[in-house]
């Protein structure tokens, strides 16, 4: 069926100005006085004087006056009559438009509730875990553009990095844009960084940085997860755009400052590595944390960290963790651009 063709008006419904040829032979008949038809038809061109007189008839412009003549009538007693007609329906419209635009209203309303029910809502707590390998799952199978991914905590889980690499690689093949950061540590463990150099090799990238890192997953900057701190396994989801688009904007300038993962463990990256390392402990520590509470957001361990401490009180001659504070200070070891240890 041709819907168009049902939409469209036709020429005999639709108003139109008249043409040309109409003016002219209404103002032959106002001019001249009753005409004969078959004058007209006569005439060179009979087929166009014929539409003309037929159109003038249908708008009441011309009236028949005898078998064979015609004359102009009042266009002004002619034109209450013949607007009229066509106001009605350029009102009957307007109210079609009107009823039209109260059904698409309320249409947009119906779409928003079910976007609203398959999207889910602004902040959503997930606290069961195969319900979040569920979420995960289905997130990563309707990503299209990009995956952003923080891990922190140096080594990484070997069961979490075969579940995440499995749907990585099938982001990987459909060209989704995939970036991940770890701490430093990663790069120590064989586990993970055997993981990121496979990824890597697909396409993907990821970068190390010091310092405290939050754990956070972004789907196509429109879905952020971040873990709930008194349910293990369990997560925040959060759908809000400003909160998202805050998220998103903070994993780029981390990722700036993070360093090729991929980059040969020369003995000048691992001793940067190493300087920036104990200058995050050293802060931390000034700050008020404790060694436990420092390990954790660097993602090292507690002994690791303490071994740090030692050879940093060692080289500035420190005989307590305050005078340690306030030589740092003098030495300048927290200050990034100074070679450690000057």
């Amino acid at each position: 069926m041709d819907t168009a063709a049902l939409q469209r008006p036709t020429d005999r419904e639709r108003p139109r100005e008249l043409t040309p040829e109409e003016m002219d032979l209404y103002r032959e008949f106002a001019e001249q006085g009753p005409l004969d038809a078959s004058r007209l038809l006569a005439r060179e061109d009979a087929g166009a004087h014929a539409r003309a007189l037929e159109s003038l008839l249908a708008a009441g412009l011309v009236q028949q006056i005898d078998v064979d003549r015609f004359a102009a009538a009042n266009p002004a007693e002619v034109s209450e009559q013949l607007l009229k007609r066509w106001e009605e329906r350029v009102h009957g419209a307007q109210l079609d438009l009107l009823r039209m635009r109260g059904q698409l209203a309320e249409l947009a309303i119906v779409h928003a509730a079910r976007r609203h029910v398959l999207q889910g809502p602004p902040l959503e707590r997930v606290e069961s875990a195969a319900a979040l390998h569920r979420i995960l799952d289905e997130q990563a199978a309707a990503c299209s553009r990009e995956v952003l991914s923080a891990r922190p905590g140096g080594p990484q889980p070997s069961a979490e990095l075969r579940r995440v690499g499995a749907w990585t690689r099938r982001l990987l093949a459909r060209g989704v844009h995939v970036r991940t950061l770890y701490q430093h540590s990663a790069r120590f463990d064989p586990t993970t960084a055997r993981y990121a150099a496979e990824m890597t090799d697909l396409g993907a990238e990821a970068r190390t940085l010091s310092g405290g890192l939050t754990r956070c997953l972004l789907f196509d900057r429109a879905l952020l997860v971040l873990p709930l701190r008194d349910t293990p396994g369990g997560a925040l989801l959060v759908r809000s755009p400003d909160l998202v688009a805050f998220a998103a904007e903070l994993f780029d300038l981390l990722w700036a400052r993070g360093e090729h993962i991929g980059k040969p463990r020369e003995k000048a990256l691992v001793q940067d590595v190493s300087d920036q390392t104990k200058r995050s402990i050293l802060q931390h520590l000034i700050d008020g944390y404790d060694d436990r509470a420092t390990a954790r957001a660097l993602g090292i361990s507690v002994r690791t960290c303490q071994r740090h401490v030692s050879a940093v009180m060692r080289q500035v001659g420190a005989t307590s963790r305050f005078q340690l504070g306030y030589l740092a200070h003098q030495h300048g070891l927290l200050d990034p651009d100074a070679p450690h240890g000057r």
